[in-house]
């Protein structure tokens, strides 16, 4: 446990700490946007619903990239 609070420490310079901020990131990202996808009517096609995910994801990796590499 100590190895993983070391590894959290901002700013992150090792690969253990970036790759949990990513995966907290990608968790709460993923747990909002499915949130989402279920109030979008289903007659959206499924490609425009991927593409939001897409999007949310992408959005995701820019915000860890900013706060973890760059603080």
């Amino acid at each position: 446990m100590d190895l993983v609070k070391e590894a959290m420490t901002l700013p992150v310079d090792n690969f253990l700490g970036m790759l949990l901020y990513a995966v907290i990131y990608m968790l709460v990202t993923g747990i909002v946007f499915s949130l989402a996808l279920r109030f979008i009517p289903n007659k959206l096609p499924y490609a425009l619903k991927s593409l939001i995910v897409l999007i949310a994801i992408i959005i995701s990796l820019y915000i860890w990239w900013i706060t973890i590499v760059s603080p």
